[in-house]
């Protein structure tokens, strides 16, 4: 009997073992079917949504290695280009000082060097309108 008990033990043991491991069928881990050739999602070369060659038409990474001028005229051109993003409903415009200090703040510590300087451009056009009066050009310029 002692024997006999023994195999009927490890004779459940293994059908559990094999009803436990048939559960849960094929599970989809998230993983990829393919993986991309190499360079396949790289950026592409203009932002999308800008007009190619405009002066805000540079990464993050383009954008600190213009001089202070380029890019208080890049941030004048968005703000002017961009009314949806940067005029509040009086129709005030976001002071381009602060949009031009908000991309040069941000480019490479809260984004990456190769993100559009334009996605810049617009949060930074949006934290000027959210602050108010302060964040306004003044009135007629």
């Amino acid at each position: 009997m002692g024997i006999s008990r023994v195999a009927a033990v490890v004779t459940a043991s293994i059908a559990l073992a094999t009803s436990l491991a048939a559960c849960g069928g094929e599970q989809d881990m998230g993983a990829t079917e393919y993986v991309p050739a190499a360079g396949a999602n790289t950026p592409p070369d203009t932002t999308p949504g800008v007009e190619p060659g405009t002066s805000y038409d540079v990464t993050a990474g383009e954008w600190l290695k213009l001089s202070r001028n380029e890019r208080i005229t890049a941030a004048r051109d968005f703000v002017a280009d961009m009314p949806d993003d940067c005029r509040n409903g009086d129709g005030r415009e976001a002071d381009p000082g602060l949009v031009r200090d908000w991309a040069d703040s941000s480019a490479g510590t809260d984004y990456p060097l190769n993100v559009a300087v334009a996605e810049l451009l617009a949060e930074g056009c949006a934290a000027a309108l959210q602050s108010g009066e302060d964040g306004l050009a003044p009135e007629g310029g």
